[in-house]
């Protein structure tokens, strides 16, 4: 029911103009995959960018995540998605619960793919995290065999719960009682060269942090036939990341240590610690790539904890790898830091990218895009490129952005970078489209409070087979209902302007977004927009953050009543550079503007705010 609050003015918190960094940017948000009900934590895993069934349908899988001990995250789930094409999107065809095998699990299980048995039929090796008390006997890994029958299954059914599936294998690693065991990550790779593969995983809790596995066979009916053989374990340390290239494998442990292990004469051998190699330790980053195609592999590493904004390149084998920092993120803010990575060449240009996510960073949410140029030492830092290819998703600041795959998961040859949150932010599956396979380049986007409603308003510069736009509303910025459609212009290279009005709000927070549609159901998302009913009670001009900045930070400003207002940036010698706000008749209340400074040269700048015959100055640094 909407109420009439024309007694009380009400304006904006946030109203800013956008050029060029929405559905115009090199990235976009092209899709989400929601948490499926009635899951109440983030997601635990991700792999993505298979075809396991082999029906020519691209696939992402994803397992749940117990964050808070409670609800449905307690229950071990996995979820399998799978692309229908432009219209119809991103389903989920197939799900299963092993509550009857593992009761409660933990956080942060490793999920991986392959043909551990090599009979044609590919599988998802999962390990749920075990819970206390530690049985013995205790299931610690599963792994679930596509049905091979032309369906969309996996396992074998569940006789006791109709619909549901459960894994055709399934082992303990250690049988004993009081165990604490944690895979963390697992790779399926075949390191001795037996033309058998094997399960290589590290743990972050047990009595050793790194395990090679072999299984006899994945038996199609799930009989228990298998016989699992632990070929390996040693190390120790809490670990969070693993490599394997050839036969050498390195665990990367918090404290920096990286311990390699190597496959030679017919055993393991286990090295000394590389003490401190890569100082902070990696959240699941590390990628196997050959950065310069000389048929060498190298590794590429994100540095978590106190090196957390630098990235790595390990080279050489086994005692003799070496660690080289090559590259500093300095757009993340001092508390960023980098978790989860994936590698792959997004833009098929024959150059590798890199994609890290982020935990604590300013701007929240940012997810970092690491390129080499293609010439040149890759050794030497200068030779790569780092951007920020996405950011604030969601207006909360909290969350680990850690689940990043890098996939060709769509009809294009490009491939796509994915990312979600393992916590509690129940947060989607985001997928990022490079060079916007959206045909609409959006100008500006601005939104205004008015006696209690919310207009909306925005402008194209060109459009290509644009259907339209869905308004969206959410009031905690994560779960968005879709409120209204405003079509669009379909093919123009004129300017068009839109708008909106909302009138069905009150008093409280609200977060707007645009979801453009093309007409072939392609699908692109702009920015989150927060309105705040509140009206300050004095004149301020806040310090913009962040601070130092690059390219882009917020002025944010209050108007206690009505005003021409007028907002301008100069340079240190009195020189003006920008135009933010131009003697626009504002009403009473808080806004924020964007600057972006990419166009200018790093120093010291002065913003200048008038308001009537009010006049508020401030210092800010550009820092490239």
């Amino acid at each position: 029911v909407m109420k009439n609050f024309s007694r009380i003015s009400f304006m904006l918190l946030f109203s800013m103009l956008i050029t060029g960094v929405l559905f115009g940017q090199a990235f976009v948000r092209v899709g989400e995959i929601p948490l499926p009900a009635p899951e109440n934590a983030s997601f635990g895993n991700i792999v993505a960018g298979v075809d396991l069934d082999g029906d020519g349908l691209m696939e992402i899988y994803a397992v749940n995540n117990n964050w808070n001990d409670s609800g449905a995250e307690l229950i071990p789930s996995i979820f399998k998605f799978e692309y229908k094409g432009l219209f119809a999107g991103w389903q989920l065809v197939w799900r299963a619960s092993i509550g009857s095998i593992i009761p409660l699990q933990n956080t942060w299980p490793a999920l991986a793919v392959g043909d551990l048995d090599k009979d044609g039929r590919q599988e998802l090796i999962w390990t749920p995290v075990n819970y206390s008390p530690y049985t013995a006997d205790m299931i610690r890994v599963v792994v679930f065999e596509v049905a091979g029958d032309g369906s969309d299954n996996l396992g074998v059914p569940d006789a006791g719960t109709p619909g549901n599936w459960l894994p055709n294998a399934k082992w303990s690693i250690d049988p004993a009682a009081d165990v604490n065991l944690r895979p963390f990550r697992a790779i399926v790779a075949d390191p001795d060269g037996d033309n058998v593969n094997e399960l290589l995983f590290c743990t972050r809790a047990g009595g050793f942090n790194f395990g090679v596995a072999s299984v006899s066979n994945i038996p199609n009916n799930g009989d228990g036939s298998e016989t699992w053989t632990l070929e390996y374990s040693g190390g120790t340390g809490t670990a969070y990341d693993l490599a394997v290239k050839g036969n050498d494998a390195f665990v990367i442990n918090t404290n920096g240590d990286v311990l390699p292990f190597t496959y030679t004469a017919g055993a393991w051998v286990a090295a000394p610690p590389m003490v401190g190699l890569i100082p902070g330790g990696s959240w699941h980053s590390a990628a196997t790539v050959d950065i310069n195609n000389d048929n060498t592999k190298e590794i590429i590493v994100a540095g978590n904890g106190s090196a957390a904004q630098k990235f790595f390149l390990l080279q050489g084998s086994g005692a003799a790898v070496t660690a080289t920092e090559i590259g500093t993120v300095t757009t993340i803010g001092l508390s960023g830091r980098m978790y989860g990575g994936s590698a792959g060449d997004i833009d098929v240009d024959g150059k590798v990218d890199f994609v890290a996510g982020t935990r604590s960073a300013t701007p929240n949410e940012s997810i970092i895009r690491f390129e080499y140029n293609g010439t040149g030492a890759i050794t030497d830092p200068v030779n790569y490129t780092i951007t920020t290819i996405d950011k604030e998703f969601t207006a909360s600041i909290d969350g680990r952005w850690m689940h990043i795959a890098v996939a060709n998961v769509d009809e294009d040859p490009d491939m796509e970078v994915l990312y979600s949150e393992g916590t509690g932010e129940l947060a989607p599956i985001v997928i990022l489209d490079h060079n916007g396979h959206v045909p609409v380049e959006l100008s500006s986007f601005s939104a205004n409070v008015v006696d209690g409603l919310v207009r909306l308003d925005w402008a194209t510069t060109t459009e290509t087979n644009n259907y339209g736009f869905e308004v969206q509303r959410s009031v905690d910025g994560k779960s968005f209902a879709t409120v209204a459609f405003v079509n669009g212009a379909g093919t123009s290279t004129e300017k068009h302007t839109y708008s909106y009005v909302d009138s069905d709000v009150e008093i409280g927070n609200y977060f707007y977004r645009l979801k453009q549609v093309d007409l072939n159901g392609t699908f692109a998302y702009t920015d989150v927009t927060e309105v705040n009913f509140t009206t300050p009670t004095e004149f301020v001009l806040e310090q913009n953050y962040p601070n130092p900045f690059n390219p882009s930070t917020t002025i944010k400003f209050g108007l206690a009543a009505n005003s021409a207002v007028d907002l301008r940036v100069y340079n240190i010698v009195g020189e003006e550079v920008a135009v933010l706000v131009s003697g626009q008749m504002m009403e009473s209340g808080t806004y924020q503007v964007t600057f972006n400074a990419n166009n200018l040269p790093s120093g010291t700048y002065i913003y200048r705010l008038s308001a009537g015959n009010k006049v508020l100055t401030n210092k800010m640094t550009l820092l490239k």
